[in-house]
């Protein structure tokens, strides 16, 4: 089989990961199990996919199934079809698609094919903020935003918000800096006579190392790296060997860019940290002037990455032909997005407290002119 399910050991029903639990759950029988109770289905699962010893799945273009990319722009040949072990039903994703569910039954399935030796993460934070949290969260999210549209607040619309493991390359890596200019300071006082400015100017020199351990970058094209960037930061205390066992119940996506492509967004990460910390030792000055003599590297060299895979809530909405994102770390809950605001509910606003605004100007100028 092209594709890897856990099932219960009670009922035999499939299970999904648990974030409140950090464990397997049954969703018919209520039953949990840790995951370590399939370490045995694990190491065969990833014996099969070392040795590639599995059933691929059919590209779309070989199934016959062009018909399905006319609105999306993916090819044919980056689709992959699979049949579900449940209810037999085909599911389309692309080649990058680690982890999804049927469409028809919800059966979450893993998919081998698209997780080879080149692809297996080295490890993998688990999702902590479950979906009864998400509501919770999501509606406070909106609470500052009162103007949002009222179909923002509905269920429907919350349960189409997706959990997904994002990838992502850490980074580690020794950055060289050096920091010159001038540090102003001036300083007044005065007498009975005259008022006194005193304006000294202070030759200013840093340098340093600085060591940056698991820095993230994430590796999906798909993935919009502002808003991924917005949650972070994300606690690698919570950072565990990779299992699949994490993954039913939710989606997954693997890397579409390598170690050496993001190597360079994280070393200009890396660089801007490197020159806040070389300024944030330069205190007790009114202004500083940076030099052009100062500099930043940090080289490819001693550059090290590692390939986990991050929890992602993700929310697209288009509404009125404009494009929105709601984002939230799934192991903090930290969130941010932008969401549109009605027209109605403004003119209802101002509708409302205009009479009241009229009435309060109104008593005041009677009894500022009585």
């Amino acid at each position: 089989m092209a594709n890897q399910t856990y099932k219960c050991l009670n009922c035999g029903g499939e299970l999904n990961w648990d974030p409140a639990s950090q464990k397997l759950k049954c969703p018919y029988c209520g039953s949990s199990f840790d995951p370590s109770v399939f370490e045995q289905k694990e190491e065969e699962a990833d014996q099969s996919i070392r040795e590639k010893s599995y059933e691929k799945g059919a590209s779309a273009e070989e199934a016959g199934e062009r018909q399905a990319t006319d609105d999306t722009g993916v090819k044919p040949e980056d689709l992959r079809i699979y049949k579900c072990s449940v209810c037999g039903a085909e599911i389309i994703t692309d080649k990058t698609t680690v982890a999804t569910s049927c469409a028809f039954c919800g059966n979450p399935v893993i998919l081998e094919e698209n997780l080879d030796t080149q692809f297996h993460p080295d490890a993998v934070i688990p999702f902590r903020i479950d979906r009864d949290q998400i509501k919770g969260l999501y509606m406070q999210y909106l609470k500052g935003r009162p103007f949002t549209p009222g179909n923002f607040f509905t269920d429907a619309h919350i349960q189409k918000i997706k959990g997904i493991y994002t990838p992502f390359w850490l980074y580690d890596m020794t950055m060289e800096g050096e920091l010159h200019g001038t540090g102003e300071r001036t300083s007044t006082w005065s007498d009975d006579r005259y008022i006194y400015t005193k304006h000294d100017v202070f030759a200013i020199d840093r340098a340093g190392d600085l060591q940056i351990d698991k820095l993230p970058v994430d590796a999906s094209s798909k993935m919009p790296d502002a808003a991924v960037d917005s949650i972070e930061p994300f606690h690698y205390q919570d950072l565990v060997p990779f299992k699949m066992a994490y993954m039913p119940g939710f989606f997954a996506e693997r890397y579409d860019e390598d170690a050496s492509f993001c190597s360079t967004r994280a070393l200009k990460r890396a660089e801007k940290t490197t020159e806040n910390m070389l300024r944030s030792t330069v205190q007790g000055y009114s202004s500083l002037t940076v030099s052009a003599g100062s500099h930043v590297r940090g080289g490819n060299s001693g550059l090290q990455s590692h390939y986990v895979l991050m929890p992602v809530y993700l929310l697209y909405t288009r509404y009125r032909d404009k494009d929105y994102l709601f984002s939230m770390n799934g192991q903090t809950g930290k969130a941010v997005g932008n969401v549109p605001i009605s027209g109605k509910k403004v003119a209802l606003f101002w509708l409302i407290r205009f009479p009241i605004i009229f009435a309060i100007v109104m008593l005041i100028n009677f009894f500022l002119f009585v």
